[in-house]
């Protein structure tokens, strides 16, 4: 355990958020860890005007890491300072059936894999703009066809899709590292790649390209799906997974079939790392249709929490909450909403509490 107070910045996020951010701190301030959480006081008029203020910025950045709810309003512009502007370019995603869950699946607990989806390329920075520009500036460029980008209608849209060899290879290595320390704990420690090579030869092919050089540099085994049949393979037969890396809307996509898999969005966390100060924050949205009701599954948030934990040195800490998490819903008696429980949020989340 470390020796020195580590420092958490809290932003408990917009709508439903809150009800399930705030008493998952309340459960981690019981741990009595050495870590001072912070819940900053936020200028809402220029957030939804979409600035972060400076000092904000700073004390961002002077933290050891985030616990984020979900953002859709206020929220947002924290969102995007924290994996743009703090290059958190790393989106690991676990995916893993929690015995008592309401997977709709037959036999849920095959799975049990990690998704590593890359977090600031690809089409998620909105590099957008109208499409006479793009049949001005890039007029010969052509498609399978041979249709040139200029022989287009100029009355339209167009969205620019990049994909970097640096952002490739750092992604590739954080997989591979991902899955060293799972093959340490018995897993296969096999790398899959999901992309839609076929189609896009370029710049899924180099990504494709990069991630098998880089992982069977390493020594593991490594194996290629087409995205479209990879769906399929995570419902059908998702035991085959371990370690999936991908580019970002793949994983984006992908991820929520996974989280359905096992039994929905509540029990999907995630952390975001390879900045100076990650992030962690369940997959799931604001769910609007929830606020003020007291039934939003804190799961994920507590999942991600662990993942929180984990990185900052408390990993004994990390496995007693989801060994706790575990034993609630291996129990059945107080369950969630969501997963066939009559659970208030804090019920659940006191529940958890009594158990640590």
């Amino acid at each position: 355990m470390p020796n020195h107070l580590k420092r958490v910045l809290v932003f408990s996020g917009d709508d439903a958020s809150p009800e399930a951010v705030l008493p998952s701190l309340e459960i981690l301030k019981a741990l009595k860890l050495p870590i001072e959480f912070v819940e900053p006081e936020l200028d809402e008029k220029l957030l939804l005007a979409g600035k972060v203020p400076p000092l904000l910025k700073n004390q961002i950045d002077g933290a050891d890491a985030v616990l984020f709810g979900a953002a859709s309003r206020k929220a947002l512009p924290i969102l995007l300072y924290l994996r743009w502007g703090l290059k958190n370019y790393a989106n690991l995603r676990p995916v893993r059936h929690i015995p008592g869950a309401q997977s709709p699946l037959k036999n849920p607990e095959r799975i049990d894999y990690v998704m590593v989806r890359e977090n600031l390329e690809g089409l998620y920075p909105g590099r957008e703009g109208n499409l006479a520009e793009l049949v001005e500036m890039l007029p010969n460029v052509q498609d399978a066809t041979g249709q040139r980008v200029g022989d287009l209608s100029t009355h339209g849209k167009f969205a620019l899709r990049v994909i970097t060899e640096e952002g490739t290879r750092r992604i590739a290595e954080f997989g591979v590292e991902i899955a060293k320390k799972r093959k340490e704990q018995g897993y296969s420690g096999k790398v899959s790649c999901f992309t839609k090579l076929n189609m896009l030869k370029e710049s899924d092919g180099l990504f494709q390209a990069i991630v098998q050089e880089v992982v069977l540099k390493a020594g593991l085994p490594y194996d290629h799906f087409i995205v479209d049949d990879a769906a399929r393979r995570l419902v059908q037969s998702p035991e085959q997974f371990d370690v999936i890396v991908t580019p970002n809307l793949y994983g984006d996509v992908l991820s929520d079939v996974g989280a359905a898999t096992i039994g929905g969005l509540g029990l999907a966390p995630s952390g975001c790392y390879g900045g100076s100060v990650p992030y962690f924050e369940p997959v799931h949205g604001t769910a609007p249709d929830l606020a003020g009701k007291n039934v939003i599954n804190p799961t994920a948030t507590l999942l991600s929490s662990g993942l929180m934990l984990e990185y900052l040195g408390f990993g004994k800490e990390a496995q007693r909450l989801e060994a706790a998490i575990y034993k609630t819903y291996h129990e059945g008696k107080v369950l969630p909403l969501d997963q066939g429980g009559r659970a208030k949020t804090t019920e659940f989340c006191q529940e958890i509490r009594k158990i640590l």
